[in-house]
């Protein structure tokens, strides 16, 4: 994952979509277009989480010292959460919006803000190119880029009404395609923000099976029990594997290491720390796992 492009895409971005958004609310206002300054609203907005976006992950490029042996990655997974609830508000807003202009629709100079709406449609399309590039490996990147399509959606909903205005004069057009794009909006921002928690909570991820894992682990020749896995990320993307492993001759824990973590590697993960122990150990006292009734029944001496 390189991350100093992710800076600078997230940069080139935030300027070209803070730049245009002034452009639209002047427009708007020019206009009497409610969509464009609603457009231009959703703009401004989303270049303030990109502007967090690109805080975050400035932050963790520079993170460093002997206190922060993983970075400062899980600021792109605050951030992320940062802008998925954040959506969640723009779409309630939109939502808002379109149910007032039912009732009071009015009247905009169509052609003027067809034009503008056009140039925003390009300037969405430009940078959501750039993020979605990026927005795999990344859910800081990801959440810009859902932001971003918000926009863009608003663009393509401000087209639409406008030509529904200039040559139908169909004022409902644009309360109409504000909800559709609520509905468009609402399951990315959910899977922003449960994928967020999910890393937060330190749950496993989805494309991992910890139980296959233990199996595999098992089958090992000289592996006698497993205890204390733990799978979890520190970012999306970045797995971390933790294991204690019983072994009965200690002597060939080398080569019993090596073919656990060829196990670990085929199921996608990297990054692995596993501890080797011989029949006969036990937990010290001082063991919180012993008394913790989540644990209450799990073998800690072997």
């Amino acid at each position: 994952m390189d991350r100093n492009h992710n800076l600078r895409i997230l940069g080139i971005s935030f300027f070209l979509i803070l730049t245009f958004a002034f452009i639209e609310l002047v427009g708007g206002f020019l206009t009497n277009s409610l969509a464009l300054l609603s457009d231009a609203g959703h703009m401004l907005t989303d270049s303030v989480s990109l502007l967090i976006a690109l805080i975050a992950q400035f932050l963790v490029i520079k993170a460093s010292g002997k206190n922060m042996t993983y970075g400062l990655y899980r600021l792109e997974v605050l951030a992320a959460l940062a802008n998925g609830v954040f959506l969640i508000g723009l779409v309630a807003y939109i939502a808002y919006e379109a149910v007032q202009r039912f009732f009071s629709p009015e009247k905009v100079l169509g052609p003027q803000m067809l034009a503008i709406a056009t140039v925003g449609l390009i300037i969405n399309l430009l940078v959501g190119y750039m993020l979605y590039k990026k927005s795999s490996e990344n859910i800081n990147v990801r959440a810009a880029f859902l932001h971003v399509v918000t926009d863009t959606l608003g663009s393509v909903s401000a087209i639409m009404a406008g030509l529904a205005i200039t040559f139908w004069n169909l004022h409902i057009a644009d309360p109409i395609l504000s909800i559709a794009v609520c509905l468009l909006i609402l399951p990315s921002a959910y899977s922003v923000i449960k994928t967020s928690i999910g890393v937060l909570l330190e749950f496993v991820p989805s494309s991992i099976d910890a139980e296959e894992i233990e199996k595999d682990i098992r089958k090992v020749d000289g592996v006698i029990d497993v205890h204390d896995l733990h799978v979890w990320s520190i970012t999306p993307g970045s797995v971390v594997f933790t294991a204690h492993v019983v072994v009965e001759d200690v002597l060939a824990c080398n080569s019993i290491l090596r073919k656990i973590e060829d196990v670990v590697k085929a199921h996608g993960i990297e990054h692995s720390t596993i501890q080797i122990e011989r029949e006969g150990y036990s937990c010290p006292p001082t063991c919180p796992l012993i008394n913790s009734p989540a644990h209450r029944g799990h073998s800690h001496a072997h």
